[in-house]
């Protein structure tokens, strides 16, 4: 069971939800202009590739963030100078640089939420989650609801297995990132990780409501459903998503959802349809085999048995498969 807290936010999620007011922490504006948020003094020299940032000219604020230049600027400036010059080179792809540019940022002002944030940022996206966790410990200290430390907890706290800690995190960080429609996705997938169909639900509804012609979403509702015992519901989720351009792990799952549906050749084709694009997958290899079985065509799901079995390919899959083969009639033995 959740906590008294978590029961807290669920009155603030549904007040969302319906589009009430809440109160939320003025100063959590986006990181990238935290230059607004510091009471010191600034010469404004920083403005011009502030608004290049803006702008998204990722390449136009690196080459105006010299050495020479930054040289010239102190204080708020000088930290916006570290930010904006790290996610300029980040959104190029030259990820251990702006690793370096944070670093160095974060030695010449340790107590910095966005330095801090961002360099877990780097360190998570390649996989150092330890270390990342240090960052956003450190950030929070300062800064105890930053919604960037936040959310780079609950991601490192979901990939661990540790959902109700990831949902508190995702909590607090959709306080301030209400409008993303990804981190209420990720959200909903925690809380179907940790059984709480009806806040899932609600997170899924309102990742559909803010982008709707995502497929994801649409896969998230049909999983709910499915775990729920609403199989029809979830195909028709399925549908929606497949209509707005799901990949092959929606058809992979409508695959094996059509084989408990009792609908074999349906299952069949689908079956068919993902081992077009994926050749030899074992999922789709299993629901072929067992609507072979449902049509009568046992001599035909021996075949695609044989290819499951070996170990080394599909593991669970291939002793799952030979349970099943042993379940069939001998070649020639009347069904």
């Amino acid at each position: 069971m959740r906590s008294l807290s978590c029961g807290v936010w669920k009155g603030h999620f549904l007040a969302l939800w319906l589009g009430q007011p809440l109160l939320i922490l003025l100063l959590m504006a986006g990181p990238a202009r935290a230059w607004r948020l510091w009471g010191e003094p600034s010469d404004k020299k920083i403005r011009p590739v502030q608004e290049l940032a803006d702008a998204r000219k990722s390449a136009e604020v690196v080459a105006a963030l010299t050495p020479d230049f930054m040289q010239t600027l102190r204080g708020t400036d000088l930290r916006q100078a570290y930010v904006l010059k790290g996610d300029g080179l980040s959104a190029l792809g030259r990820v251990d640089e702006a690793l370096g540019v944070y670093q160095l940022g974060v030695r010449l002002f340790p107590k910095n939420v966005d330095l801090l944030t961002r360099q877990g940022d780097v360190l998570h996206s390649t996989g150092l989650d330890e270390q990342a966790r240090a960052f956003y410990l450190r950030a929070l200290i300062y800064e105890p609801r930053h919604f960037g430390a936040h959310l780079g907890l609950a991601e490192i706290d979901r990939r661990l297995g540790f959902f109700d800690r990831s949902a508190s995190h995702y909590e607090i960080a959709l306080e301030t990132l209400e409008k993303r429609a990804d981190v209420w996705r990720s959200y909903a997938e925690t809380l179907l990780a940790q059984r709480d169909w009806t806040t899932a639900e609600l997170a899924i509804a309102r990742a559909i409501s803010l982008d709707g012609q995502n497929a994801d979403g649409h896969v998230l509702t049909a999983f709910a459903r499915r775990a729920q015992g609403d199989l029809p519901g979830a195909l028709a989720a399925l549908d929606e998503a497949q209509a707005r351009g799901a990949g092959v792990g929606a058809r992979r799952a409508r695959a094996l959802w059509l084989v408990e549906a009792g609908k074999p050749a349906e299952a069949l084709a689908q079956a068919d349809a993902v081992l077009k694009e994926v050749p030899g997958d074992g999922a789709a290899l299993w629901a072929r085999a067992r609507a072979l079985i449902s049509l009568g065509r046992d001599s035909d799901a021996r075949r695609v048995l044989a290819n499951l079995a070996d170990p080394a390919r599909f593991d669970l899959a291939a002793r799952a498969a030979r349970g099943l083969g042993s379940a069939l009639a001998a070649p020639g033995d009347p069904r």
